[in-house]
């Protein structure tokens, strides 16, 4: 069949053909069956009953079964409530089946029953996809449609070049049965709607519709290819955050988002609003930050936007005195001053710090007694010495009812300093062993 692209099977896998009873799987089916031996394949398949439309989605179901067993194909039958997922996650009902689906299609690979699993999308079907997309004002990723392979390899589409009528021919040449399913004619759903009103107009004034769009969805497939090779030679994951130069051009900028997300952990939900927020950071002061989805964060430090995971705050203070004081990410020492001269410490009165002080991170409406210029909020100081935002929140301070006396590792306040009178010099630094 012009179109079908047998070159993505290897020689001796099981391949699954996702066998819903239409038209279209039961000849992506039957041409697998023609090609097994020449590529040693053996065919099975697996069907998913969505739970949707009652006794006509079991029938369908039921005659998978029973094609299958004519045919001697070994077929995994799933049933699921798609009704249910849509109820519960506020998905539409075509996001929700097709979510249902492919974890079926992955569950039926994990559990040895295949290890690839085919799919009968074609030329029609890549042409609605790039349409849906556009409307939704999508970027040239969106442009390229749906891929012949999934990014692991594990879903196949050797259809997709494949005219409809030439599937519709193949079936009536061929005399094969096959179900129809009735929810293909409502155009409440926005897929029907494209298919059945969008495309049928613009065919009425241009030709091979189906065809334009492919070829664009090619060029688009090429230019984000490239696009997304330089963003990968242009950031990096390190030590759990992800880095993204400051000076890239927008197209390269914003895969990088992309790709930086997805290494975070988060691989949906997130959209050019979100990528839009990151890029401004570009121009702007260092320290600035915007939120993002899944607990992360963007931030700018020096010339790069950072992505970061928040941590939890855990507000925990303890008893400022003598000695080790430990937290879960540092240690604070306090110990006499015997010459002043431990490199990296800081020194105070330990007298003028009063009693019951605490060691604690900073909160709301602490204030800090800066030497020659009075007292300001600590919130102030610290963005006056252009420390980043985050870095902020992980500062340990020592206070007392919200004066602070020291700022560990930062700067201590004129109130503690050492002075002629001072009979009791202290050092305080960060245990770095």
């Amino acid at each position: 069949m012009k179109g079908f692209n047998d070159k993505l099977f290897t020689q001796g896998e099981t391949v699954a053909v996702a066998l819903s009873g239409g038209e279209d799987s039961v000849c992506l089916l039957f041409l697998l069956k023609e090609i097994a031996l020449q590529k040693n394949l053996k065919i099975v398949a697996v069907n998913v009953e969505h739970g949707i439309r009652g006794q006509s989605s079991l029938k369908d179901s039921a005659f998978c079964v029973d094609l299958c067993t004519r045919l001697n194909v070994p077929i995994k039958t799933y049933t699921v409530s798609t009704l249910d997922t849509v109820e519960k996650q506020g998905l539409s009902v075509e996001e929700a089946a097709r979510n249902l689906r492919y974890q079926c299609f992955y569950d039926a690979v994990r559990s040895g029953f295949c290890d690839k699993i085919a799919c009968a999308h074609h030329q029609s079907d890549n042409a609605e996809t790039v349409l849906f997309n556009l409307f939704r004002g999508t970027s040239v990723s969106g442009l390229k449609g749906i891929d012949e392979t999934s990014p692991d390899g594990i879903i196949l589409r050797p259809m997709l070049r494949v005219k409809k009528q030439d599937i519709s021919d193949y079936v009536k040449k061929n005399a094969l049965d096959f179900c129809r399913d009735e929810t293909n004619d409502d155009v409440t759903y926005t897929r029907n709607f494209i298919r059945k009103k969008v495309v049928p107009l613009i065919e009425t004034r241009f030709q091979n519709v189906e065809g334009a769009i492919e070829r664009i969805a090619i060029l688009a497939k090429s230019d984000d290819e490239f696009l997304y090779l330089l963003a990968k030679q242009s950031c990096v994951l390190k030590d759990g955050n992800f880095y993204i130069p400051t000076d890239l051009a927008f197209p390269i900028f914003s895969r990088c988002v992309v790709i930086g997300m997805k290494a975070l952990g988060v691989n949906k939900d997130f959209d050019n609003r979100h990528i839009a927020a990151l890029f401004a950071l570009t121009s702007n002061i260092s320290g600035k930050k915007v939120d993002l989805l899944g607990g992360l964060y963007g931030i700018r430090e020096h010339n790069n936007i950072v992505l970061k995971r928040k941590q939890e705050k855990v507000d925990i203070s303890k008893a400022f005195g003598i000695g080790k004081t430990v937290f879960s990410d540092k240690t604070i020492v306090v110990e006499k001053a015997d010459g002043l001269v431990l490199y990296g410490a800081q020194y105070a009165d330990y007298d003028k710090i009063p009693a019951g002080a605490q060691i604690r991170k900073r909160r709301i409406g602490d204030v800090f007694y800066k030497f020659g210029g009075g007292k300001v909020s600590l919130k102030k100081f610290l963005t006056d010495k252009k420390i980043p935002s985050d870095e902020k929140d992980n500062l340990y301070l020592i206070e007392k009812d919200g004066v602070v006396y020291v700022i560990v590792g930062v700067e201590i306040s004129s109130l503690c300093k050492i002075d002629k009178d001072t009979v009791k010099p202290v050092k305080i630094y960060i245990d770095k062993d």
